[in-house]
């Protein structure tokens, strides 16, 4: 039975909440591509890295009923409707280069 090769890239258009509050957000299913709620990772833009890591916040948004989390990477500087593409970068254990194209 093949494998199925392990994804290099999470994207994203970015919400006007993400652009005005800071952060990228991460969908649940994808906590792993980064290695989990916590994990520290470098997080290259431009050339320059910097220390990132996943965080999750509690909330009820859909109800009292319905306690969750929502994940998410701290990252300044960014518009709403930009597309961010960060890539895992091969042979490079901990490390994500971050690109961000505009609306």
């Amino acid at each position: 039975m093949a494998t199925v090769p392990a994804p290099k890239t999470y994207s994203r258009k970015l919400s006007s909440e993400e652009a005005r509050e800071g952060y990228i957000l991460v969908l649940k299913n994808k906590l792993s591509f980064f290695g989990g709620v916590g994990a520290s990772f470098a997080l290259v833009q431009g050339g320059a890295p910097r220390a990132a890591r996943v965080e999750a916040y509690d909330c009820a948004c859909v109800g009292p009923d319905k306690p969750h989390q929502h994940y998410f990477i701290r990252c300044a500087g960014l518009k709403a409707g930009d597309r961010v593409e960060i890539e895992r970068v091969a042979g490079e254990s901990g490390r994500y280069t971050l690109r961000v194209i505009p609306r």
